[in-house]
């Protein structure tokens, strides 16, 4: 009974250590050579593939554009949250990605968007993950400083340590 609280209670309280437990070097991309929305899209979609369960990227572009076309997911500043559910996926998975002189992702803001968390869930998700996981990473992008400091990361575990290290 104990356990179960314990794992109940860890389930309603998320960091960003959990958030980044659901990425992973291979689904980092430390600079995007995209140029446009579509290509940006795209080339996450090949990280996300990589390792994954997941194996149709039609099936993923199409879910991630037609999202796309309810509303940009690009909150700014400099920030976007590609994201959608499929029965492809088991389970949440996270691919992050940057560029560093940024690309036009329909911003809510007008600028260039320079960093990308793209989430895919699959439809059932009891624990609420992939909103909790939005809702960390959302909170963490509104740090200027933060946003700066992930941008200039050599590499991933750089840009980890950057995101766990800015948590209060």
């Amino acid at each position: 009974m104990m356990q179960g609280n314990i794992a109940q209670n860890k389930a309603v309280a998320m960091d960003i250590k959990d958030v980044l437990q659901l990425t992973s070097e291979t689904r980092f991309i430390g600079e995007l050579q995209a140029k446009d929305k579509e290509g940006v899209l795209a080339e996450m979609a090949d990280a996300l593939l990589a390792g994954s369960p997941i194996t149709n990227k039609e099936t993923i572009l199409e879910m991630l554009k037609s999202r796309e076309a309810l509303g940009s997911t690009a909150v700014g500043p400099g920030v976007a949250f590609p994201h959608g559910r499929t029965l492809a996926a088991q389970n949440l998975i996270i691919v992050v990605a940057r560029s560093q002189a940024g690309v036009d992702f329909d911003s809510m803001d007008g600028g260039p968007t320079h960093l990308y968390f793209m989430l895919i869930a699959p439809p059932q998700d009891t624990g609420n993950q992939y909103i909790r996981s939005l809702a960390v990473l959302t909170e963490k992008m509104q740090d200027p400083a933060l946003r700066t400091a992930t941008l200039q990361a050599p590499d991933y575990a750089a840009f980890c340590q950057v995101l766990t290290e800015g948590q209060g």
